[in-house]
């Protein structure tokens, strides 16, 4: 089991344990360096960095955490000098140490528990450290592997909103908040998909997963949530079903929205939105207002004679959402309706919306189609503006904002409305010139992937689906991207393939992953982390 190895040590010894001080570790891979950075301690102060065991000497003095499992690697140099680093931290309050993993097959998979003291002018014997952090897991590995994690995890349908935050308020996303989905993705007429309201917490730091008491009051999937600034969670829209029967069922799209209380573990109603909207995007604004673009309207049918209602009728409107008010008001326009697009916040802070659904007109006849536009939106104007367009059009695809501030989009579903389906085609969008530039495709196709960028920049792509859009086939397959060098290249895949679903990387450069659907339309309860090399 991994975990995100955040760790929280006290800042000082007039500071209530739990500070926003904490220890990160980079590698975890056998026969490779490994970093340990003690960080918000008090400056100039001594440290100590080290393993937990439960065997005697000096190692005794730190055992807080009765697992019996704890002394697993007691007697297993791992550095030079010993299993204690003893660090004194600069004038940012830092301290770091770099040890080397013994490349022994006899330590893989084993566990490592570390922990972080400061060490208190005067302190001596077993009141030596007089505040300490909570331990985390480090489990040894040879490196671009997926391992197992919890069997009970949240299932989710493949555009499932989620986001990662922290209950400490210490930064970093050590916990994920879950919602709603369903067991399949876009299905055939013969196995609809019903969309569910449970709500799910998956802690990083344990592993585990709780599925919370608190249900939503609409079930739905395909929904947006943002966190707002109070550390609530706003669900919008989405859609809702199946309704109807055999060939003609079809899902309610919705404009109901609702906001999840962490502190007292309920759900509570706001106000409607003035449309209905499925496969929308949402960005809280700097000043805790949020922004809805784009989506589709109407009901989405799943008759396949009727591809043309597959995702309803896509909006090119916004509405804009006010918390102090529990208001609604109309928004800029986009400049062409989108549902299903891509979106990320770009590192100057403005919203990039790439591709999606959109409508185009062929012999009088309005019909859906897939859009290469991206529209870039400007919080402080409070304005759209077309910033450029992508090699290839695409909706559903894979998007993430890279260490350098380059857009890695990949996959997705394309074509035109006699041949749709997933796609190959990648390509960085450089935001500084609005500039694409098309690389390598994929080893298959893949639409509903999603994706992650890694704490040193490079993108990875993690599963998706191939076959048609309305019948997907999940796959197991996995990428990565660097673009420095501009390579794309295969990762270890998954054992069972995924979706969609909850996907989340940490400080150390692991990758969390749960949910989404996997093979024959039915959801998958795997979690799985992936080790990078």
């Amino acid at each position: 089991m991994k975990t995100s190895l955040l760790l929280f040590a006290v800042a000082a010894l007039s500071t209530p344990a739990f500070s926003q001080s904490r220890l990160m570790t980079y590698g975890d891979v056998l026969g490779a360096p490994s970093t340990l950075v003690l960080s918000n301690v008090a400056p100039n102060t001594k440290c100590i960095i080290m393993p937990s065991f439960l065997n005697s000497g000096s190692n005794a003095l730190v055992n807080m955490s009765g697992d019996p499992n704890d002394s697993l690697l007691v007697g297993v140099d791992l550095a030079a000098n010993g299993t204690r680093f003893t660090k004194t931290s600069n004038a940012q309050g830092i301290a770091s140490v770099t040890l080397s993993i013994p490349p022994s097959s006899a330590m893989l998979d084993r566990a490592v528990y570390w922990q972080g003291f400061e060490w208190p002018v005067g302190g001596s014997g077993t009141t030596m450290f007089s505040n300490f952090s909570n331990m985390r897991t480090m489990s040894l590995n040879t490196g671009n592997r997926w391992q197992a994690e919890q069997t009970n995890a949240p299932v989710s349908a493949a555009l499932q909103a989620y986001i990662g935050y922290s209950s400490t308020g210490n930064g970093g996303a050590d916990r994920v908040f879950a919602c709603g989905g369903g067991p399949a993705v876009l299905t055939d007429v013969t196995n609809p998909f019903a969309t569910n309201g449970k709500t799910w917490e998956y802690n990083l730091e344990n592993g585990t997963h709780a599925l919370l008491s608190a249900t939503m009051n609409d079930s739905r999937a395909f929904h947006n949530v943002v966190q707002l600034q109070d550390g609530r969670f706003m669900v919008i829209g989405g859609n809702q079903g199946p309704y109807g029967s055999g060939s003609n069922y079809y899902t309610k799209i919705l404009n109901t929205c609702e906001i999840y209380d962490p502190a007292t573990g309920t759900w509570s109603n706001t106000a409607n939105m003035f449309k209905h909207r499925a496969g929308a995007t949402a960005l809280v604004l700097p000043d805790g207002r949020v922004i809805v673009a784009g989506g589709s309207e109407g009901n989405a049918s799943h008759n396949l004679a009727d591809v043309a209602d597959l995702l309803g009728t896509a909006l090119k409107t916004t509405e804009i959402y006010n918390p102090a008010t529990n208001s609604w008001t109309w928004g800029p326009n986009m400049s062409e309706p989108k549902a299903g697009a891509m979106a990320v916040v770009l590192n100057d802070g403005r919203w990039m919306i790439a591709g999606g659904i959109t409508h185009t007109t062929i012999f009088g006849l309005d019909i859906p189609d897939f859009s290469n536009n991206i529209s870039i939106y400007n919080p402080t104007t409070n304005s759209f503006s077309n910033a450029g367009t992508m090699k290839d059009k695409r909706a559903l695809g894979a998007i993430t904002v890279m260490g350098n501030g380059n857009v890695f989009i990949a996959g997705g579903g394309g074509g035109d409305i006699l041949n749709i389906g997933p796609i190959r085609k990648t390509e960085v969008y450089n935001p500084s010139n609005s500039s694409t530039t098309r690389k390598s495709d994929l080893s298959t196709a893949s639409a509903f992937g999603v994706a992650v960028t890694m704490p040193n920049g490079t993108a990875m792509v993690i599963g998706g689906a191939n076959g048609s859009l309305d019948d997907p086939a999940p796959i197991n397959n996995c990428w990565g991207y660097n673009d420095a060098t501009g390579a794309l290249f295969s990762a270890a895949s998954m054992p069972e393939a995924h979706a969609g679903g909850v996907v989340v990387a940490v400080e150390d450069g692991t990758v969390f992953i749960s949910g989404g659907e996997t093979n024959n339309g039915s959801s998958t309860v795997a979690a799985r982390s992936y080790s990078p090399n």
